[in-house]
């Protein structure tokens, strides 16, 4: 999750020195978007976006354009490791009045925009998986696999599915990466489609039973009722 955090360098919190102190903004804006991050990925869909609510007005606070447009690229990529491909557009709305070359980089890789791409101001996790410019599914499984942070890990396995290039193996190296850190969202996503794509019945049901234990686990607590005696 490090790696994923690094769009937000230009304004995450850092070692202070000289008696030199964070602003609050930094410490709320840190704080809320590594929530909205937890909160996305386990599927708690209005603490999300809550949390993502929080981040972009600590943010905003500043007037720094492109401070925001981190935020919104935070959003953007948490959706393509779920597979969702909808435009960008709280990005796109602010990189139209100004735009960070790394950003408009990443934003075009999300996008599945990858002609031309300035692949060096990529981060760097990505580095190798931006240069396979026509990986059999084996070398792309590969690649993936090469990538240590988990979200990252997602993100590529998403954007390889965008481009045609998930084969059962990927597929299942991404409900491996989402079911060992909890993380409900994805992990749905990824077990549906391999549902989908399973003609076994018998491992169809087993899938099934996994996406059930899955939403058991998202169903909101009975609340205790009392009787009077």
């Amino acid at each position: 999750m490090k790696l994923f955090f690094s769009l937000l360098t230009a304004f995450t919190l850092s070692a202070c020195g000289g008696g030199t102190s964070v602003p609050d903004w930094q410490i709320d804006a840190q704080t809320a978007t590594q929530r909205y991050t937890r909160y996305f990925l386990t599927g708690q869909v209005q603490r999300a976006e809550a949390s993502f609510t929080q981040a972009r007005k600590a943010v905003a606070a500043t007037g720094n354009i492109n401070a925001v447009s981190h935020i919104e690229l935070v959003r953007c990529g948490l959706q393509t490791a779920t597979l969702d491909f909808s435009p960008c557009t709280g990005y796109n709305q602010l990189a139209a009045l100004a735009s960070d070359p790394a950003d408009a980089a990443y934003a075009r890789f999300i996008s599945g925009d990858w002609q031309g791409l300035n692949r060096a101001l990529l981060p760097p996790q990505y580095a190798a998986f931006a240069a396979a410019t026509a990986p059999h599914p084996v070398e792309t499984q590969r690649l993936i696999r090469a990538i240590n942070d988990p979200i990252s890990r997602l993100i590529a396995t998403g954007l390889s599915f965008r481009r045609g290039m998930v084969d059962d193996a990927t597929l299942q190296a991404a409900i491996d990466t989402a079911s060992a850190q909890g993380w409900r969202r994805p992990l749905l996503t990824y077990l549906k489609l391999q549902q989908q794509r399973t003609i076994d019945p018998a491992t169809r049901a087993a899938i099934r039973g996994r996406i059930e234990l899955v939403e058991e686990s998202l169903q909101a607590p009975a609340k205790n009722i009392t009787t009077a005696p």
